[in-house]
């Protein structure tokens, strides 16, 4: 007898779609939501929508204020920093793993991904392009074969989705970023990880090295 699959609830619905709202922009960083205005826009009631803040809240993606409610995640100039240190950290174990154990893998499908990427670039798909993104740095994890690094970058992965997305929108930002994810797959293809390593560097402190870090709110900067 086979197991009956559990059909997903509607908190786990509502979650989902809100996650994929920010992740995507729809909502901007620091924009206030209203339970009531979710619950209509998604046409059930308000208990769903109250835990799926909740998990987004557990997820880093809402902030909730006493007295003033439920926030999109904002970030300050520091935090920006802290938050790149730490996906550095976690994008460049799931590298050396992959490339230890799987290089031709590793560096078929990011190239297989960058190749998409070129494509969306040139005829001006954004938001595919920033997805094809985020599956380019997914891959290492995908290809480290290590289950506890994968998980980890999981639930950060909607917070990076949404501040690529918000800082994706410079084009001149967007093409230096595209050629650091080509020269990463040419120095991996010669074996030169330390090489790939440092140039993910660069690569992951390109957004906060457009802040100063007594920012206090990058949304409301106009210094980039």
């Amino acid at each position: 007898m086979e197991e009956i699959e559990r059909p997903p609830s509607l908190s786990d619905i509502a979650t989902e779609k809100l996650r994929a709202a920010i992740s995507e922009g729809e909502f901007a960083l620091g924009e206030a939501l209203s339970e009531q205005k979710l619950a209509e826009r998604l046409n059930i009631s308000k208990t769903p929508i109250r835990h799926a803040l909740a998990q987004m809240k557990v997820e880093g993606l809402v902030e909730v204020f006493p007295q003033k409610g439920t926030f999109v995640f904002t970030l300050s100039g520091t935090d920006l920093e802290r938050f790149s240190e730490y996906r550095f950290i976690l994008e460049t174990a799931a590298l050396r793993l992959a490339f230890q154990r799987n290089r031709d893998g590793l560096v078929a499908e990011l190239e297989r991904i960058w190749h998409k990427m070129e494509e969306a670039k040139r005829i001006d798909k954004r938001s595919h392009y920033l997805d094809l993104d985020l599956q380019y740095h997914r891959a290492m994890f995908e290809f480290c074969d290590n289950h506890y690094l994968s998980e980890s970058y999981r639930l950060i992965e909607a917070k990076v989705s949404a501040i690529r997305t918000y800082l994706g929108r410079d084009r001149i930002q967007t093409t230096k970023s595209f050629e650091e994810h080509g020269e990463m797959i040419e120095v991996l293809r010669k074996g030169r990880i330390d090489e790939a390593i440092t140039i993910l560097d660069f690569h992951l402190g390109r957004y906060h090295r457009t802040f100063s870090r007594d920012v206090v709110d990058i949304a409301k900067s106009e210094t980039k």
